[in-house]
């Protein structure tokens, strides 16, 4: 079967090869931007369409690795890059300028506020994450493959996008959310990350994906583990990238949020001053 994410990493970098072709000034930032939109669609097809991706389908912490890339890794690179945008020069002068009047001028519908919120973007990551883990849910996508291909890591990209949406400046776009709401979301993500992968490894003593283990629905296949104590060993060691290796999108934002309130502020100190002050005028 044709990994749908893997079809449309191809088709996202000849998109992104065709459009760095038609612009008609090519900057140093266009250039690493297209650059970074071409690593990113190599990620997605390593992670869902290559070797790597079928193996994870029978080891899970191969599994893990893929949901890192795929819900963080890909969206980071691929907003940054400012794919989406670089459509537009493959348009045809006459009718982009129609377009693009029409989507900033002349649409009547439009999303409701709460819809195109920071908030609603990690409920949506933390849902799908936390749900895609549920034993049923798990057990289920990993004997179907198309439940894999179609529902688990589509649901893993999409969310990723959405969420790093509101985090992440693909410059000459500026971000406009609130850093308080910016560094909200980042840490309970963070926290949720944090609270799933201890529940797979040390609240739990037992596997909790019957599919990982042979003789339990599925034939065996290699990589699989060979005995329950194996398959406990493998979700521990998933648990340990989902927090360790998953954390890791963190850094550079919150190191972008630290230099945007550096930058408004003055410097680090000044930050911190200005928070103290506030917090002694509450106890007072």
């Amino acid at each position: 079967m044709v990994s749908p994410l893997g079809v449309t990493a191809i088709a996202g970098a000849i998109l992104t090869i065709l459009a760095f072709d038609r612009r008609r000034v090519r900057t140093n930032r266009s250039s690493w931007q297209s650059l970074v939109a071409l690593f990113s669609w190599a990620v997605l097809w390593f992670a869902t369409a290559s070797p790597f991706a079928r193996r994870g389908m029978t080891n899970l912490p191969d599994h893990m690795v893929g949901h890192v890339l795929v819900m963080f890794l890909v969206p980071m690179g691929l907003i940054y890059s400012g794919f989406v945008r670089s459509l537009w020069w493959i348009v045809p002068v006459e009718h982009r300028r129609r377009l693009l009047r029409w989507w900033y001028l002349g649409r009547v519908k439009r999303l409701p506020t709460w819809v195109l919120h920071p908030f609603t973007a990690a409920v949506v990551l933390n849902v799908v994450m936390v749900g895609s883990h549920t034993t049923r849910f798990f057990d289920f996508s990993m004997e179907h493959l198309w439940a894999m291909d179609w529902l688990m890591e589509s649901a893993f990209f999409f969310s990723g996008l959405f969420f790093f949406h509101f985090l992440i400046t693909s410059p000459p776009r500026r971000n406009h959310v609130p850093l308080r709401l910016q560094l909200i979301v980042v840490v309970a993500t963070m926290f949720e990350m944090l609270i799933l992968a201890m529940s797979m490894s040390i609240f739990t003593s037992v596997a909790w994906y019957s599919v990982m283990v042979p003789g339990h629905g599925m034939p065996y296949m290699p990589g699989m583990a060979t005995t329950a104590p194996a398959a406990f060993h493998q979700q521990q060691l998933a648990a340990g990238i989902l927090w360790i290796c998953g954390d890791f999108w963190a850094v550079p934002i919150l190191v972008m949020i630290a230099r945007q309130l550096v930058r408004r502020e003055g410097s680090l100190f000044a930050v911190l001053d200005r928070q103290s002050s506030r917090l002694s005028r509450v106890a007072d």
